[in-house]
């Protein structure tokens, strides 16, 4: 970018961005907020989620100056108005409004992966965030949601996510039963990740398509879908904690699918 054409930020555009703090109006609006030098350069370079306006603490204006296009509109505040808008406790003096994309699922019958990540209710958004990081480092780039899911474009999903929700396609709301239909016609094999009982996860025979299913952090998978899986898969303990977070045991899994 040659060059960057600044407005300040107006108080009525000030009230607006702060009512992105709530779902309900993220949902009305279709839009988002992310904030940070990494989640611009992110938004910038991968185009799920596009970019629709960024607000810029004046003192930070010179580092976005070339990574964003003319046709962004890019408006100034005061570090107080920063403190205001932004999500975080220590605002790091950028913030993007996104435009949330809807993904349809008949995308998926089209052109199947080979692996695909099932979350059922996860509740918790730094994990859904995480999951989401770890996902993409292993190239997993498709994930489904069910219904009651922690909302996607929470701001703390979209911070523990470290950009890579710019680079995913995310099917929200997706019921079991639509997902089981989906795996039989594509000939998908269904695994449950369970806390005990299953295959042990080192003797794993991965077959050539795969959908891991992950349940809620505290109740994990229902009976119901555990029930209907094709197979039950666990991480064996070598200690004596309870159980494991449930992010760190999608990065176990995803390494174990990517890794063979």
């Amino acid at each position: 970018m040659t060059k960057m054409s600044l407005s300040l930020l107006s108080k009525n555009h000030h009230k607006w961005i702060r009512r992105l703090h709530q779902k309900k109006y993220r949902l009305e609006e279709k839009a988002f907020i992310a904030e940070g030098l990494n989640s611009l350069q992110s938004a910038m370079e991968m185009t799920h989620h596009p970019v629709k306006e960024v607000i810029v603490e004046k003192n930070y204006a010179e580092s976005i100056k070339n990574c964003i296009s003319d046709d962004i509109p890019v408006y100034t505040c005061s570090k107080k108005e920063m403190e205001s808008i932004s999500t975080e406790e220590t605002p790091q003096g950028i913030i993007i409004i996104c435009s949330e994309t809807e993904f349809s699922f008949d995308e998926l019958e089209k052109n199947p992966p080979n692996n695909l990540l099932y979350l059922d209710k996860v509740s918790d958004p730094g994990n859904l965030g995480t999951i989401l990081r770890t996902a993409a480092w292993f190239d997993m780039k498709q994930i489904l949601l069910s219904p009651f899911s922690v909302d996607l474009f929470n701001t703390k999903v979209v911070r523990a996510s470290a950009g890579a929700i710019f680079g995913m396609k995310i099917y929200q709301s997706i019921d079991f039963d639509r997902l089981f239909q989906f795996a039989k016609r594509k000939n998908y094999k269904l695994t449950a990740a369970v806390p005990e009982g299953g295959i042990p996860i080192n003797r794993w025979k991965k077959t050539r398509k795969n959908i891991l299913l992950l349940g809620h952090e505290a109740k994990g998978l229902s009976k119901e879908i555990i029930e209907q899986a094709d197979q039950r898969i666990s991480i064996p303990s070598q200690g004596n904690v309870e159980s494991l977070n449930l992010a760190i045991a999608a990065a176990i899994i995803l390494y174990e699918i990517a890794g063979r």
